[in-house]
């Protein structure tokens, strides 16, 4: 499939909030946030996607269908995808800046588990709070991945690279570039934060391999 290529994500944030700020929230989170946090459910719970091992998973590629929730397990991410498309610079678009925790979809590239580079963006943070790709630095190698469909199907995904990029270097071609297997992409932002743009200077970048897909999508 023809995917159109952005040239970058360039996403723009808003200032973090006064350190004051961010200590009283540390102190309420500790004092009101710990039970909760004790007994929270894992990401694959609140997305409502059980986890199904590669080897129990049909590993044909599928065909397009518009994907409705991401979940990453391994950093507590999770979220409903929103379709995005590109601007009139042709810079991929991103989700609103005030609701950080909403992933977006690139619509004009393959679905995930579909023949193709799938694209999912998220913020690292906006408005003062941490975005839904806040700790995607953090993905590891192994890392699973999984996408809830449309169509009812579930795609999975292991992590085999992450990589920081520089704006200015952005490897478009090995993010958007056609493949002959169904992969994924999932971009944010991350390095120094330029605070007079309000943006960061770099792109965080995570690829993973199709491991195959399963109809066992409710919890």
């Amino acid at each position: 499939m023809f995917t159109i290529r952005p040239r970058l994500l360039d996403d723009v944030l808003t200032t973090p909030p006064p350190r004051a700020t961010i200590a009283l929230a540390v102190v309420a989170a500790v004092l009101l946030g710990l039970a909760a946090f004790l007994s929270m459910p894992s990401a694959a719970a609140r997305c409502g996607v059980l986890p199904v091992t590669a080897e129990h998973s049909d590993r044909s590629p599928l065909p397009q269908s518009e994907p409705v929730s991401l979940t990453v397990g391994s950093i507590d991410a999770c979220s409903s995808l929103q379709p995005v498309g590109v601007d009139a610079e042709r810079k991929i678009e991103v989700p609103s800046v005030h609701t950080p925790e909403q992933a977006g979809w690139y619509r004009l590239g393959p679905a995930p588990g579909s023949i193709g580079p799938a694209v999912v963006v998220g913020h690292v943070n906006g408005d003062g709070r941490e975005g839904v790709f806040a700790d995607l630095d953090d993905v590891e190698r192994g890392d699973r991945i999984a996408v809830a469909r449309r169509d009812g199907r579930t795609a999975f995904f292991t992590v085999t690279s992450v990589v920081q990029a520089d704006k200015d270097a952005f490897p478009t071609t090995a993010v958007y570039g056609n493949t002959r297997d169904a992969q994924l992409r999932l971009i944010t932002c991350g390095g120094a934060l330029d605070r007079s743009a309000h943006r960061y200077d770099d792109n965080v970048i995570v690829f993973a391999s199709y491991d195959g897909w399963s109809t066992t999508t409710a919890a």
